[in-house]
């Protein structure tokens, strides 16, 4: 297994938490167009800040890196890794990877991947801007050639976060794993309950799904590797 894994917790202050908040409620979102133009359009004002703010949100991280079962020489690829921050969790253990992609749609947290990459010296590491969806996207593994697929956060913001999953088990290696941490909704919950969640983290562009889990778990069952 890869290197010793410690949290990553970014520090912030009170004014630059205070300037994603206006970020996140006041920014105009494009309506219309494509998914990469109305992501840049929330995004682009806050990306620089983004760790420092929602790492406290997104508690999964940390826990999902730790159980990756990565191995010396192994290829992963972080499907929705916006600003490259998962990366952080293994440190100098980046290295030990054969190759690691970043892969987001959004300009904006990409370029702050890239830079997170150059200044690590991370030279195994790279960042590739395209839809998860895409299998044609160029820069991808090929098809059976990735050890390592997670989805930290970004599932429930693919629109067709379907199509995102077949493409990750596409890329996959036979005995290859995909790890997946995010919020949801469970149909245990009550229908006022899971109808206020759902429509709060809309806001967000975040889309909770209980059919998220579902998929999951017959996929799991399919290839044993979820």
């Amino acid at each position: 297994m890869i290197g010793v894994r410690g949290d990553y917790k970014p520090r912030s202050s009170l004014a630059q938490d205070m300037s994603v908040l206006w970020a996140m409620w006041f920014s105009k979102i494009q309506s219309g167009g494509d998914q990469q133009s109305r992501l840049e359009s929330f995004y682009a004002k806050q990306a620089h800040l983004y760790d420092a703010y929602r790492h406290r949100m997104l508690h999964g991280r940390w826990p999902m890196a730790r159980a990756m079962p990565a191995r010396q020489g192994d290829v992963w690829i972080d499907l929705g890794g916006g600003t490259g921050s998962n990366l952080e969790f293994f440190g100098s253990g980046i290295n030990e990877f054969g190759r690691v992609i970043v892969l987001d749609l959004c300009p904006s947290l990409a370029a702050v991947a890239e830079k997170r990459i150059k200044e690590r010296g991370w030279k195994n590491a790279s960042v590739l801007v395209a839809d998860a969806t895409d299998e044609t996207a160029e820069g991808l593994p090929a098809a059976g050639s990735v050890d390592l697929v997670s989805f930290s956060y970004s599932l429930t913001m693919i629109p067709d976060w379907e199509k995102a999953l077949k493409n990750a088990f596409r890329l996959l290696k036979p005995g290859g794993h995909i790890c997946v941490c995010d919020f949801t909704v469970l149909d245990v919950q009550s229908s006022v309950c899971g109808w206020f969640w759902k429509t709060v983290f809309s806001y967000d562009h975040v889309h909770l799904n209980p059919d998220h889990i579902v998929v999951l778990r017959v996929s799991k069952q399919r290839h044993g590797s979820v």
